[in-house]
């Protein structure tokens, strides 16, 4: 419930470039003499015409229609009196579809450039219905992994790990579509061979950090904050442990993760945490490890919407591509049930918890922070590609922090 009243509180707030905002993959030592790599577009490019499958020319025309619909986002959201039912990239059109309820915002959405959707259900019905299933669930039920608002149906999903069924999975599984048929809202069951999970683990290489004796995770994006705060965003989940050292990806101590207990987040509100970067030998940069390690330069934050395409750096499965596929869900990952989380179809590996999301290669744009995955890692497609993601505006508010950005 905090998460929902901040988010309402953040309506109409713009998340496009923020002057004195942008992101990091690892806190960096200070550079011995040598020539520093310039940050380039075409490890981006490269590795979405992999992941995606498409032209150069096919990316080049989709991250032009992305850049208008994020344009457009913007302007529906100021636009309109109350959050839209949903919101979402159309790649078959190229434009960014709005659904609303009436003639009168769908005029609205139209002359903003984007194309209305007129659906049945406002957003505060769906978002009732999810909460009414929140209480329905309580600390979990098993076998059932998330649930959230489904945009494009005007509905409601759930996920379901088909491997997990219990006798308690079918009875809730009748109770949601008991609930649904009540408010008349269509609610879809998704049933995967994947249960998310949180993901730390043991690997070394890329850019990494340490939290104590803890394990291994990715650094997300430098921030600054008052009082001369510096620092970078991860995962909250590799932060809960207080005042803990952590260290570099050379093995040396760079500052302290969660300093004094309250610079970590891992539960409902969400799955974010910060460690201030404290020591002499290590400076912030506003880049992330993008294709073969280049460096991929910040410039500001930007909305996830689901459909948009979005690449992901991790210390262990390094740089990849893929799509949003659902935004704005409930995960419950079996030891922690968190809202606000967004899916996408990018691979990902044990230990990239942290890492960053970035979009738009010509002016990148940080998105969220990795919050977990599912089993299907990107050396072993066993099944269906899950990864989480925590959007990094959260993180921005709660602290006061801004990214440290540069030019593209």
């Amino acid at each position: 419930m905090e998460r929902r009243i901040r988010k309402a509180a953040l309506w109409g707030v713009t998340v496009a470039v923020m002057a004195a905002a942008g992101p990091l993959s690892a806190a960096r030592a200070v550079p011995q003499p040598g020539p520093t790599p310039k940050p380039s577009p075409r490890g981006m490019l490269d590795a979405m015409r992999r992941d995606l499958g498409l032209t150069a020319a096919q990316v080049r025309t989709r991250l032009a229609q992305e850049a208008e619909a994020q344009r457009a986002a913007i302007a529906v959201r100021r636009a309109l009196a109350a959050p839209p039912a949903g919101m979402w990239f159309d790649k078959g059109s190229g434009k960014l579809v709005v659904a609303v309820t009436g003639r009168d915002d769908a005029q609205r959405v139209r002359t903003l450039g984007a194309v209305p959707r007129t659906v049945r259900h406002s957003r505060a019905v769906l978002d009732a219905l999810v909460r009414r299933l929140n209480r329905r669930i309580g600390r979990g039920v098993p076998g059932v992994t998330g649930w959230g608002v489904d945009e494009r149906a005007n509905g409601v999903l759930i996920r379901i790990d088909r491997t997990r069924r219990t006798a308690r999975t079918h009875a809730f599984e009748r109770a949601a579509r008991d609930l649904g048929r009540r408010a008349r809202v269509p609610v879809t069951v998704e049933r995967s061979t994947q249960s998310p999970r949180q993901q730390g683990g043991t690997v070394v290489g890329g850019e990494r950090w340490m939290p104590g004796t803890e394990g291994i995770c990715s650094v997300g994006f430098s921030v600054t904050g008052p009082h001369d705060f510096q620092g970078f965003l991860t995962a909250g989940h590799c932060t809960r442990t207080p005042d803990q050292v952590a260290y570099g990806k050379d093995g040396t101590p760079m500052g302290i993760s969660n300093q004094g207990g309250l610079r970590s987040v891992n539960g409902r509100a969400g799955d974010y945490g910060l460690v201030a970067v404290d020591q002499p030998d290590w400076l912030l940069s506003a880049t992330v490890a993008g294709q073969g390690g280049a460096p991929v330069t910040v410039t500001g934050t930007q909305e996830g919407l689901t459909g948009m395409s979005i690449c992901h750096s991790g210390q262990s499965s390094g740089w990849h591509c893929g799509e949003i596929t659902r935004a704005d869900q409930t995960v419950d990952y079996g030891n922690v049930v968190i809202d606000g989380l967004s899916y996408t179809n990018a691979c990902s590996a044990p230990g990239d918890s942290g890492g960053s999301y970035v979009t738009q290669p010509n002016a990148p744009m940080a998105v969220g922070v990795h919050s977990g995955g599912g089993a299907a890692t990107c050396g072993n497609f066993g099944g269906d590609t899950i990864t989480i993601f925590q959007p990094v505006g959260e993180a921005l508010a709660r602290w006061n922090l801004r990214l440290k950005t540069g030019s593209p």
